[in-house]
């Protein structure tokens, strides 16, 4: 019996210091000079944007869900549908995922109209078509599900396996905050609050859906108030491909 839970400790544990170790790797990567070299060369403004963006947004769903989920489910032999990823948990969690995306979109809505000169954007351009802004829908999409599968998908389920539901809550929300800290206080505790409503409707309804939709509609909508409510920005009928940047 120790040593079934010795093995079970050190697997977990595992776990959480290679979760933390993939989250550096990636963020050490996208704050290096290596994506503004590659992209250097791109004359076009809008065209190097996009590239820069879509370049960190992939190397994101690489390195924090592509990559550990390889290693995760070959080592670990897991089995993929553990993570509620089929379209029946989303029909019988639509509701709760419509809510919990209405309550996000009022929140973000009245802190914009707070404080106007808010940008949350990646994209450094001042004017925006839609067609741009639905591939910086697609960037967040694909990025977002990359991390989600990594914190509320392998690092909540193995801690849920092996701590139970609170304390499983309680490490990943930490976790997932002190990460934030680099980006200061408001967001800081802004990821305490939402990594433990992500993590409570994650393990209370077992789909990791119920978060990545969360995560994307906090970032999409964010981006789009940005825009709508800003000064500096503005939405556009046509692209222009040589906007002046903010």
């Amino acid at each position: 019996m120790n040593q079934l839970a010795n093995i079970s400790g050190f697997s977990v544990s595992l776990i959480i210091l290679s979760a933390i170790l993939f989250y550096y790797a990636f963020y050490y990567l996208i704050n290096s000079e290596f994506p503004e070299k590659i992209t250097r060369v791109i004359k076009n403004q809008v065209k190097k944007e996009l590239i820069l963006f879509f370049l960190k947004k992939s190397a994101g769903f690489i390195i924090l869900g592509l990559i550990p989920g390889v290693i995760y489910f070959t080592i670990f032999n897991r089995n993929f549908g553990e993570f509620g990823l089929s379209p029946d948990y989303f029909s019988n969690n639509a509701g709760t995922i419509f809510s919990l995306v209405t309550a996000i979109v009022l929140i973000l809505l009245l802190n914009q109209r707070k404080n106007k000169q808010h940008n949350s954007l990646q994209i450094n351009l001042k004017e925006w078509s839609i067609f741009l802004f639905l591939l910086n829908t697609a960037g967040w999409t694909i990025y977002l599900s990359g991390y989600e599968f990594l914190f509320r998908g392998i690092l909540l389920f193995e801690c849920f396996k092996s701590f139970g539901f609170w304390p499983a809550i309680a490490i990943n929300a930490t976790l997932y905050s002190a990460l934030h800290m680099v980006y200061g206080k408001d967001q800081t505790f802004g990821a305490l609050i939402f990594g433990i409503i992500a993590c409570y409707f994650t393990l209370s309804r077992g789909t990791i859906l119920i978060p990545i939709i969360m995560h994307v509609a906090l970032s999409v909508f964010s981006d789009f108030f940005s825009i709508l409510y800003n000064e500096k920005l503005s939405f556009i009928k046509q692209i222009r491909f040589n906007p002046q940047k903010r």
